[in-house]
C-alpha cells in the first residue's frame, strides 16, 4: 500500500488505530521524525499488521505509532528537516506519497485477533510485561494505575525511574499478594477489571506503600519490605521510632558477606524484630565452618556416618545440615556452640525465629 493511500484510508476511517488492543504510548517527537526520515531515505519500515473486521474496516494491530507519525507530518503537525509537509516541493511530496509499505491483513475470531497481537509483540524485540498487558486490556483500570504510579509521592520515592511500565507491573504483583493470588493471575484480574476504576485497589495497596516509604531509606529490597509491611502494618508507629537504627543495621547487613550466604528476607526481618523488641543481639550472626567442624565432633547421635536433625529427627550427612541457634539470634540467642544445633535445610527454612530445645545426649 502506498503512503498516499494509507493516509487517505486513515483520514476516511477505513483504517483505524484507536482500538482496545493498541497502546497509549506515544512516540516522542524525535522518533516521529525518524519515521519520516526513514521514508525520505528509502529505509524500509517494518510491516504494518491490520485486522479486517466484520465491516471491512482495517484495525491496526501493529504500526499505530508509525501511522500517527505519517498522519501528523502530512497534516503539518511536525517538521522534517525544518519543513512542514506543505513547505516541501511537489517532487519530494510525490516521492513520499508513492513510497510502498508492506502490509499484512489478518482475519478470524476475537481469540485469534488477540493471539496475533500477542505474538507480534512477543517475538523479535518484545514489549515489556506491562506494555503487552496494556495492549491487551487497556482501559480505565490501567489508566488509573498509571496515574497512581506516576503521580503518587510515595510510589515515586520508592520506585524512582520508571521504564516501560515496570513499576505498574510491580504494583500489580503486590496487589496479587494482597489478594492471596500470584502474578500468573494478573492478566485474568486486569481483564476482569478492565473498565473499572483503580481507586479501590489504590486504597488497598497505598497503606502498605506508605509503610515502606515512611520506614526505609533504601529500596533495593522493596519486595522484602512490602512483605514486611503486610505482616507488621499495625506496628508502624513502633517501627518509625526505630527507623534510623533499622536502616543502619539493614545497610550494614546488605554490605556484609553474610547477606550473600543467608536468606535476606529472613535475616532482615530478624534484624528488625530484634531492634523493635529492644533486644541486644550477638555481634556474631552466623556460625562459621570451624564452628560446625567442632560441633560435629561433639555429636553422639550418629548413624552410618549421618547426623540427627533436631527437628524432624531424621539422619543426614554433614554437608546436608546447617548450624542454627536454639534460642534465635533475633531474640538474644548467642552464636556460641552451647546455643547451637544441627538442622536439615527444610527444617531450617521452616524454623524461622522459633526456639528449639536441644536434646543432646
Amino acid at each position: 500500500m502506498k503512503i498516499k493511500n494509507l493516509y487517505e484510508h486513515v483520514r476516511d476511517g477505513k483504517i483505524i488505530s484507536d482500538i482496545e488492543l493498541q497502546r497509549e504510548i506515544i512516540y516522542p517527537n524525535d522518533k516521529q521524525v525518524l519515521v519520516i526520515d526513514s521514508i525520505a531515505n528509502k529505509i524500509p519500515l517494518p510491516a504494518f499488521y491490520f485486522w479486517k473486521n466484520s465491516e471491512g474496516i482495517l484495525e491496526v494491530l501493529d504500526g499505530k505509532q508509525r501511522i500517527e507519525s505519517i498522519k501528523k507530518f502530512i497534516e503539518n503537525d511536525i517538521q522534517y528537516e525544518g519543513k512542514l509537509w506543505k513547505e516541501l516541493d511537489k517532487q519530494t511530496q510525490n516521492i513520499i506519497n508513492d513510497t510502498e509499505l508492506t502490509i499484512i491483513i489478518c482475519e478470524g475470531d476475537d481469540i485469534k485477533k488477540r493471539e496475533i497481537f500477542k505474538r507480534i509483540n512477543t517475538l523479535g524485540i518484545p514489549l515489556s510485561n506491562y506494555e503487552v498487558l496494556n495492549g491487551l486490556f487497556h482501559g480505565e483500570y490501567l489508566r488509573g494505575l498509571t496515574i497512581y504510579v506516576t503521580q503518587d509521592r510515595d510510589v515515586k520515592k520508592i520506585f524512582k525511574n520508571n521504564s516501560r511500565g515496570k513499576h505498574q507491573y510491580n504494583i500489580l504483583i503486590y496487589l496479587m499478594q494482597l489478594k492471596n493470588s500470584n502474578k500468573e493471575k494478573i492478566n485474568e484480574y486486569v481483564n476482569k477489571n478492565q473498565n473499572k476504576s483503580f481507586s479501590s485497589d489504590q486504597l488497598e495497596i497505598n497503606k502498605y506503600i506508605k509503610f515502606v516509604a515512611s520506614i526505609f531509606d533504601n529500596y533495593s529490597e522493596t519486595s522484602i519490605f512490602f512483605n514486611l509491611a503486610i505482616k507488621y502494618l499495625k506496628d508502624i508507629s513502633i517501627w518509625k521510632d526505630k527507623k534510623d537504627l533499622i536502616n543502619e543495621k539493614i545497610k550494614r547487613y546488605l554490605k556484609s558477606d553474610e547477606s550473600k550466604l543467608t536468606n535476606k528476607s529472613t535475616e532482615i526481618e530478624d534484624i528488625i524484630q530484634a531492634i523493635v523488641g529492644g533486644i541486644s543481639v550477638d555481634d556474631k550472626r552466623l556460625f562459621s565452618s570451624d564452628d560446625k567442624k567442632t560441633f560435629l565432633l561433639q555429636q553422639k547421635q550418629i548413624k552410618d556416618g549421618k547426623y540427627l536433625c533436631k527437628i524432624c529427627n531424621k539422619y543426614f550427612y554433614s554437608e546436608e545440615l546447617v548450624m542454627d541457634h536454639m534460642e534465635p539470634w533475633s531474640k538474644g540467642g548467642r552464636t556460641v556452640l552451647s546455643n547451637a544445633l544441627l538442622l536439615c535445610s527444610p527444617c531450617n527454612s521452616k524454623k524461622s525465629n522459633k526456639i528449639v530445645v536441644n536434646n543432646l545426649n
